[in-house]
């Protein structure tokens, strides 16, 4: 009887490198499916040889960088996404892309299913699952961490499975000094399990890869100017200083030097590698699972941290405030459903359908200030700037704003304060 064939989401980390050896040994044919979008890696073809010698027949390595950046990461971006406020969804935007190629690739080599080594506690068998099943729902879907057989043979996790690599000399990441679990990605590094399961404890130092330590962060101020074309960061230049008098002050002006870093993937870099020098863009926070509990968790993510604060600080010029508001109403319905992973959902295609319209005229430039972690948007311009000197001015007046008028537009809209209190009098402790 032929082998049941099954594309496997492989990372070269402990999990997915155990599971790999593990379906092998259970008779099943595993393409080991490699993709390329900006985790700290020196070669995947490198991992995907590895996966040959723990068992798989075939790898297959895809780079999807620019679309990650293009159709996953800006829509988020636009509706600047943060979950409870806080955590911005590196790892909850991959895994619908993640997804996607990988159904793709059993449709290609003739697979029947999928797998992953998300564990049954997690978030990522929910988005894996999720987008599988809104993208071919005739694959079967095999989950190691919710295997009986698979549980027991592990009855000790991370720690069982640390000795299994060692048993079969398997090649991994993880060591016992070092066993917390990470994702990487072109949006951030994620740390949790170990150490970190204690939410009172300092995060390590040695989890600092790819961020410096705010601390060690350089002495001195990171400027350059970010361009932006209907909310897409595309280009950095300098930021030339020159001073000139104003007001009776000595200002400094900044002006647009050389080009840094052009198009989508290269500005992105280039903003990634600043932040991450100048110690930008650690966060460690509790938060809700979507299966219920709570977790601790430690995201890097530096270069995503800028593009926000700067994309935030653009739309504030650039947008009238009803769509400001608008879109900070629904920004945590949105943010959720990324989280919870229903990327392909019609109601999250809606929203992004939703950001995307807002962006049609946030094109611009903002100049970013970076220092020993912190994030400084100093200035900002537009040919679609919302501000107008002449009418925001506190000097003088203009026709489409006379300070006479605020008495009408103030008495009514206090309307309905004055009939409340008429009905029920002022209040007691007045």
């Amino acid at each position: 009887m032929a082998r049941k064939r099954v594309v496997l989401a492989y990372s070269g980390g402990l999990d997915t490198t155990v599971i790999l050896h593990w379906l092998s040994q259970q008779g099943y044919e595993v393409i080991a499916y490699l993709l390329n979008i900006g985790q700290q890696v020196d070669d995947l073809d490198e991992i995907g040889r590895r996966a040959l010698a723990c068992g798989a027949v075939d790898y297959v390595a895809i780079d999807a960088r620019e679309e990650f950046l293009r159709d996953f990461f800006l829509p988020c971006l636009w509706g600047n996404c943060q979950y409870e406020g806080r955590y911005l969804l590196g790892t909850s935007i991959a895994r619908p892309l993640i997804a996607k190629h990988q159904v793709a690739v059993a449709h290609q080599t003739g697979a029947t299913a999928v797998a992953h080594g998300a564990t049954g506690k997690g978030n990522d068998q929910v988005r894996f699952e999720l987008s599988y099943q809104a993208l071919d729902d005739r694959l079967e879907i095999i989950s190691p961490w919710k295997d009986p057989e698979f549980i027991a043979a592990f009855p000790e996790g991370r720690k069982s499975m640390l000795a299994y690599v060692a048993r079969h000399g398997l090649k991994v990441k993880a060591t016992a000094e070092k066993p917390w679990s990470c994702d990487d990605n072109l949006l951030h590094i994620s740390y949790e399990a170990g150490v970190l399961e204690d939410p009172w404890l300092s995060p390590p130092r040695e989890i600092y890869e790819r961020l410096v330590h705010p601390t060690a962060a350089p002495d001195e101020v990171t400027r350059f100017i970010i361009h932006w074309e209907q909310g897409v960061p595309v280009r950095v230049s300098e930021a030339v200083a020159r001073t000139e008098q104003r007001g009776g002050l000595e200002v400094t002006v900044y002006e647009t030097g050389r080009t840094l870093a052009e198009g989508l993937l290269e500005t992105f870099l280039y903003v990634e590698r600043e932040a991450a020098r100048n110690g930008v863009g650690a966060l460690g926070m509790v938060e809700t699972r979507y299966v219920g509990m709570k977790s601790r968790g430690e995201y890097h993510a530096p270069g995503h941290t800028v593009l926000l604060a700067a994309h935030r600080d653009l739309e504030g010029l650039c947008l009238p405030g009803s769509l400001i508001l608008e879109k900070d109403r629904r920004m945590p319905d949105f943010a959720k459903l990324v989280y919870d992973g229903y990327w392909y959902d019609p109601v999250c295609e809606a929203h992004r359908e939703f950001v995307r319209q807002t962006q049609r005229t946030v094109t611009g430039q903002t100049r970013v200030a970076l220092y020993k972690g912190s994030v400084f948007v100093e200035g900002r311009r537009s040919p679609h700037a919302l501000y107008l000197p002449e009418l925001a001015t506190m000097d003088g007046e203009g026709e489409l704003y006379r300070q006479e008028d605020a008495r009408g537009f103030i008495r009514i809209h206090g309307v309905p304060l004055r009939v409340w209190r008429r009905v029920h009098g002022a209040p007691e402790d007045v």
